[in-house]
């Protein structure tokens, strides 16, 4: 995009508890122009009609009438997670706004998971962890915690 204009995206805040991780800011920057919530609120008048996008993080920033009303050139809002149930879809279908989020991210990891807590149940691994003292190491597994199963 030599010679043209980076398009503005809405991001809450970088960095902190909630905001976009400060580690993704730098490849963003290369496609986007990131304006923050509090940027937009200070140049509202200079911003609302440049901003293309809205990038959420951590359902932030919190889109609603108001903000759509402001935005008159938003196209999209791009959801970081994988549910969209903190959106109001006719709200946003209504300003001809379109959203996509990252389903299936996780799914494999989610998967994981719950094998692994239906496994440490069935084994009785946190009872047996307690009676013996022992301390579980994620990814260092020992012989000596896998045979838990028989004392409990």
């Amino acid at each position: 995009m030599e010679g043209q204009e980076l398009p503005y995206v809405l991001i809450d805040c970088i960095g902190g508890k909630h905001g976009v991780y400060e580690d993704h800011v730098e490849f963003l920057e290369k496609h986007f122009h990131l304006v923050t919530m509090k940027e937009y609120l200070e140049n509202k008048k200079f911003l609302s009609k440049k901003i293309r996008a809205i990038y959420m993080w951590y359902h932030k920033p919190v889109i609603n009438e108001e903000l759509l009303q402001s935005l008159p050139n938003l196209k999209i809002v791009a959801n970081s997670g994988v549910g969209i149930d903190h959106l109001d879809l006719k709200l946003l279908s209504s300003y001809g706004v379109k959203v996509s989020n990252t389903p299936f991210v996780v799914s494999t990891d989610t998967a994981d998971l719950g094998m692994a807590l239906m496994l440490a149940s069935s084994r009785r691994l946190v009872e047996g962890k307690k009676l013996n003292g022992f301390s579980l190491f994620v990814g260092k597994m020992t012989l000596q915690t896998m045979q838990l199963e028989s004392v409990c």
